[in-house]
């Protein structure tokens, strides 16, 4: 097969998903590549480049001197012994090292791939490594997301994601969410924008990232089956949602942040990671937002993937042991200053008040963070915050913290003007024009969106 026929990263998902053992040759003379899968995971990776050698990766990385190398090569000649197994033997490598340099050189060559627009594609099943070979465990997901997140086509990515009026949801198949993705703060706010029932378009537009990186975003979701497209003819059914059903995601969102983690997966601390997987299955199963098609409202959708969200990072903190250690022990600390964090962050805001009055806006930055940090559920807190980093021109981080002050108060008119404005300075005419447009409607009087949407005008004029 040809990359022109398939991509790289769809050829990758192939054999992920179909649990390939075997070799990917990959070849564009004079350049040729080869990558070794297991069970659906990749374990080794070769190319005739020399950029691509671990003999290269070892020297740039410091990891070995070059008389190191040149002295375990003649070693390793004249014993018949691999190279590596020389340079640990002699001290001059350890073996954690030489296992971050294995995933490393297969990380540049899998990378290099996702550049590729021309080329062949051959898949040789039950082939496996060279006996004596180092192998990995490395998940295909998280290098197709990574890769697409470094493509720069805007062609790709049009092809991919197109058309715009494509409606987007969630997978139903909680087996499909991929938790091992390296996946950001900012990706994770465009996830959050996919409710099965707003277009591309929407999304683009309600997304705090820019056009290209929202693409990229949407693209590696779909590529990697986190999301995929909602067929047209997929009309909500008009049917009655049980108030059980209602008063249940009334209930969970009101409490999630409170139960925690383990709450909302209904586990405790000794859970087995068999039993937080089951639990997370469960929790998927009974938030999901494509499992509650018949919700009209908006407030309750938004309520929902509020908490599906948390269920997502309650798995993806509790499956990882290093990162449920980290959680238990923020939480000890939690329950210690839980009696006093609101009166403390009370106290906190009124100095970043004081502060941002004097013209400190730095440190009246780091003390609204703090407020919000203590009492997180105040939306002033986050807004604040923003208005200082707006300051500073920091104008996404800004965005960032507004957006989160709507997310706990939706209609306020304010919030919406602000992050507006910050829309119109980042050059995003059209969601500013939006937000303008809301907070109008909401306040007719407000100031700060009437001279938003005068600005709006004033810049078709000149065109």
């Amino acid at each position: 097969m040809t990359f022109r026929e398939h991509s790289f990263a769809e050829i990758l998902m192939d054999l992920y998903r179909q649990h390939t053992t075997g070799l990917l040759k990959v070849d564009n003379p004079p350049i040729s590549k080869r990558i070794y899968v297991r069970d659906g995971f990749i374990v080794s990776a070769m190319s005739n480049q020399e950029e691509d050698t671990l003999k290269e990766i070892l020297l740039q990385s410091g990891k070995i001197t070059v008389d190191q190398y040149f002295q375990a090569a003649a070693m390793s000649k004249s014993s018949g012994r691999p190279h590596e197994t020389v340079l640990i033997e002699l001290g001059y490598l350890k073996p954690i090292d030489l296992i971050w340099s294995a995933k490393k050189q297969v990380d540049r060559i899998i990378m290099s791939l996702f550049h590729w627009d021309d080329g062949t594609a051959l898949i040789t099943e039950n082939t496996v490594p060279l006996q004596g070979a180092l192998t990995l465990k490395l998940n295909i997901p998280d290098f197709v997301y990574r890769g697409i997140k470094k493509i720069t086509s805007t062609s790709y990515l049009q092809n991919t994601c197109n058309p715009m009026d494509t409606v987007l949801r969630y997978r139903i198949d909680p087996k499909t969410l991929f938790q091992d993705v390296g996946m950001d703060e900012e990706d994770e706010a465009v996830l959050s924008l996919i409710d099965g029932t707003r277009k591309v378009s929407d999304i683009v537009s309600a997304s705090s990232a820019n056009e290209l990186q929202t693409m990229k975003a949407i693209c590696a979701f779909l590529i990697t089956g986190i999301v995929d497209r909602k067929e047209k003819e997929e009309a909500d059914p008009e049917t009655y949602v049980p108030r059980d059903v209602v008063r249940k995601i009334e209930d969970i969102f009101n409490t999630y942040e409170k139960i925690g983690f383990y709450g909302i997966l209904g586990i405790n601390e000794k859970s087995t990671q068999d039993e937080i997987k089951k639990a997370y299955y469960r929790a998927v199963k009974e938030f999901h937002p494509d499992e509650h098609p018949n919700l009209k409202s908006s407030e309750l959708r938004d309520k929902l993937h509020a908490i599906f969200t948390f269920v997502t990072r309650a798995y993806k903190t509790l499956s990882d042991p290093e990162k449920k250690r980290e959680y238990d022990s923020a939480q000890i600390s939690q329950t210690e200053r839980t009696s006093t964090g609101p009166e403390r962050a009370k106290a906190k805001f009124q100095e970043a008040v004081n502060t941002f009055k004097k013209g400190n806006y730095p440190e009246a930055a780091d003390l609204f963070k703090q407020a919000a940090f203590l009492d997180s559920s105040v939306s002033k807190h986050h807004y604040f915050h923003g208005i200082a980093l707006k300051k500073l021109g920091k104008l996404k981080d800004a965005g960032w913290n507004i957006q989160k002050a709507l997310g706990i108060d939706p209609a306020n008119a304010g919030y919406m003007a602000e992050l507006g404005h910050i829309f119109l300075q980042l050059g995003f005419h059209l969601r500013a024009k939006g937000l303008f447009e809301r907070a109008a409607g909401i306040d007719p009087r407000n100031e700060r969106a009437a001279e938003g949407l005068k600005q709006i005008s004033e810049l078709k004029d000149l065109k």
